[in-house]
């Protein structure tokens, strides 16, 4: 039997005497490739190619290079940032960096980042666990619920923060970035979260969002 039955993996159907139907399903690749191929993603990729081929490899390669600087020389700018990198800052790396924020939990942060800020960052282990662990320095087999707030204001963070970005982003997307870090580090939040469902989400249930200025861990 074909993984999905429908339109395109049916080579025929016929109705029965008896009400029933009979299906012929195909034999080749078409058997379990029901209903309309997916003709926009197919045309988006080529596009993307063409783009990406267009713009040449060595200067996507120079901007992504370029942008990496300028986050890691922002968030330098902020003692209480720490980078995490296993290999050393002069590896070469893509547009992916992780970090703690002292004094915060990176869930916390993160939806600062989010809520106050409009930029969206992930919060976690990353698929990962024993290695974040590990450049946390934290004992690897440490058990905790990933993106999940595990650490209370002012403790010492069990998960990390990931910003990434590529060769379409703006260098002001990255200034707008580092100053939020900044702002949020220095003033604190503006408003008060909680934990729902295992994430760190804004406080809405006393109605307006309070000032927790001072708070932001």
């Amino acid at each position: 039997e074909p993984y999905l039955a429908g339109g395109g993996a049916s080579r025929s159907v016929s109705r029965r005497a008896d009400g029933g139907v009979d299906v012929r399903w195909h034999d080749s690749a078409a058997r379990h490739e029901a209903g309309s191929p997916n003709v926009i993603g197919a045309y988006a990729i080529a596009s993307a190619c063409k783009a990406l081929t267009e713009a040449g490899f060595d200067t996507l390669v120079a901007r992504e290079e370029y942008l990496i600087r300028k986050v890691r020389e922002g968030l330098a700018g902020v003692p209480e940032v720490r980078v995490l990198s296993l290999f050393g800052d002069d590896a070469p790396r893509v547009g992916v960096l992780s970090f703690v924020v002292e004094g915060w939990n990176s869930s916390h942060f993160a939806a600062a980042l989010s809520a106050e800020y409009g930029i969206g960052v992930r919060d976690g282990l990353f698929c990962a666990h024993p290695l974040l662990r590990t450049l946390l320095g934290s004992d690897p087999q440490t058990q905790g619920e990933c993106g999940a707030p595990e650490a209370a204001p002012g403790e010492k963070s069990l998960n990390a923060i990931r910003v990434s970005f590529g060769a379409g982003t703006p260098d002001e997307h990255v200034e707008r970035f580092v100053n939020a870090v900044r702002e949020l580090v220095s003033d604190g939040a503006r408003w008060n979260y909680r934990t729902e469902d295992g994430r760190c989400v804004p406080d809405t249930t006393s109605g307006s969002p309070a000032s927790a200025a001072g708070s932001g861990a």
